[in-house]
């Protein structure tokens, strides 16, 4: 999944629903596929946070091995 392609997806669903008359099935429909990505969106995000957070401890463990290798 790649988060700012659907970003831009919900970005054109929210535009198309504040700027153009649709009926209310086409409405309804349009509303519920925004809220199916933005839910994609904040999965992705979460996703995104969890593998920073890994990559975060990660460099500090090599940052902890590191300062206790070093000659005093």
């Amino acid at each position: 999944m790649n988060i700012e392609n659907e970003i831009q997806k919900l970005d054109k669903l929210v535009a198309k629903l504040e700027s153009e008359t649709l009926s209310i099935d086409a409405s309804l429909a349009a509303f519920n596929e925004a809220i199916e990505t933005a839910k994609t969106c904040l999965e992705g995000i979460r996703v995104a946070k969890g593998k920073l957070e890994l990559l975060k401890n990660e460099a500090e463990r090599i940052e902890l091995n590191l300062e206790n290798e070093r000659p005093l």
